[in-house]
């Protein structure tokens, strides 16, 4: 079963910080170095002191995050709540010129293995991002940022329960100053008739992870491997393992029926191991793809192309050079029949799953085709125009300046192909997906230990 339960969360006090909307952040694996250091200098409380602390000359960054958190509490800047409670949250955004939103229950959700109680996964998760959050968890043993899950309330049973409790006015509601298209409300849900409906209404339910999944993983890992007497808990014998406050994680619980519920893709930039120019990879690529040239490569020509895609299949990516030329590949024939001539067997092949564009890039492109040539790295882009402006090469002699020569341009899955593939177990490649826009930091916090 879906296990949830409400929480004492920890809230800025707006009569102390002054303008909510300076404090607030995006979630921090979205925070470049440039808007880190500007949010930095944005408010002197801004979330991201917390999300992504810097080192000092006699702390590292994890233990200096640990040190704002207890300074911000005993200051008053941060507060818990009298009592427990759940949140309700309203995202709206502007996209296409037009306003849109949804609304997401906050609570906390029990952390269970996947495949054995009813939270899925839908895609891999990559080991540096864990370690990272995972030393952050251990210093300050709070979740700063929830994770986000879809479920189905075909029925409308629990929308019905957060609509009235929508009618009423908001604790909050604010603009946020690092992106002017987005907007949050937030209620308390603190009715126990309410509380304990929606809490039973969850209960036959499935979660899906949206987004975090490294802090699920993080967490989970956390609360099978710390013992109470990390913690200095002399009661360790006696307690209630069900009841300990690692066994669950903040989330943000959204009914996937809504409308607005958007997917954006993630492109690919690469850094191969040696230069890689457009007319050797069209040569090389053209026995699978056919190969056209796009000669207008501004965004909304490259989006255009990508969505003439007949059938439900999606069989056409864009790569683009530094040297501005870009390409549709199209496949030539079946993703079946190229496999059998390069004498690969799939077992069990999945169209749904092997005709993702991520799997048509990095498991026939990358695996394959060029397997000869090494992959320094990849970094993953959510907007056409980044992946384009990231393929300047760099003239800069900083190690840490990475140059880019190749981009790959890819389509969204429907978000009905990730629930399918999810329940099935297919686990898509890591980045396979970015829900849009991503729920802002700051509003709500779980403290493990009040």
């Amino acid at each position: 079963m879906v296990n949830i339960k409400p929480l004492k969360g920890l809230k800025y006090d707006i009569s102390k910080i002054g303008d909510i909307s300076e404090v607030l952040a995006p979630p921090y694996d979205i925070i470049s170095n440039t808007q880190n250091e500007e949010l930095k200098n944005l408010n002197i409380f801004n979330f991201s002191f917390l999300t992504l602390p810097k080192e000092t000359d006699k702390k590292n960054r994890y233990e200096n995050a640990g040190d704002i958190l207890k300074k911000w509490i005993d200051e008053g800047i941060l507060a818990f709540e009298k009592d427990e409670c759940f949140y309700l949250i309203e995202v709206i955004f502007t996209e296409d010129a037009s306003v849109k939103s949804f609304f997401g229950l906050v609570g906390l959700l029990k952390i269970e293995e996947y495949g054995k109680g009813k939270v899925l996964r839908h895609e891999k998760t990559l080991s540096k991002p864990m370690e990272d959050r995972l030393s952050l968890l251990k210093a300050c043993r709070t979740n700063f940022e929830f994770i986000y899950t879809l479920y189905d309330d075909g029925d409308k049973k629990v929308s019905g329960i957060l609509t009235k409790i929508a009618a009423g006015a908001p604790l909050i509601e604010t603009h946020v100053k690092y992106d002017s298209s987005l907007k949050f409300k937030l209620w308390q849900i603190n009715s126990k008739i309410d509380m304990d409906s929606i809490r039973e209404l969850m209960e036959p339910k499935t979660v899906l992870i949206a987004d975090g999944h490294h802090r699920y993983e993080t967490s989970r890992f956390y609360k099978e491997n710390i013992s109470r007497a990390d913690i200095n808990d002399a009661d360790s014998d006696n307690e209630n393992l069900d009841a300990r406050p690692e066994e669950y994680i903040l989330s943000l619980l959204v009914a996937g029926n809504q409308d607005n519920i958007l997917i954006h893709p993630t492109h690919r930039l690469v850094n191969f191991e040696k230069f890689v120019s457009s007319d050797f990879f069209a040569t090389k690529i053209k026995k699978y793809f056919t190969v056209e040239s796009i000669e207008d490569i501004s965004p909304e020509t490259i989006e255009k192309n990508l969505m003439t895609i007949p059938g439900t299949n999606q069989k056409k990516l864009v790569v683009c050079f530094s040297d501005k030329k870009c390409f549709i590949l199209t496949l030539n024939n079946t993703l079946e029949k190229i496999y059998e001539d390069l004498g690969i067997t799939i077992n069990g092949f999945d169209k749904d799953f092997e005709y993702l564009d991520v799997n048509i890039l990095h498991k026939l492109i990358l695996e394959i085709i060029f397997k000869e040539i090494e992959i320094m790295e990849i970094k993953y882009i959510h907007t056409i125009s980044e992946a384009i402006d990231g393929l300047e090469v760099s003239a800069s002699n900083d190690k840490d300046d990475k140059s880019y020569n190749v981009c790959f341009i890819l389509n969204a899955p429907s978000i009905e192909t990730v629930e399918k593939l999810s329940v099935s177990g297919q686990i898509m490649p890591q980045k396979s997906t970015y829900f849009y826009p991503k729920p802002c930091s700051g509003l709500i916090m779980y403290k493990m230990d009040i």
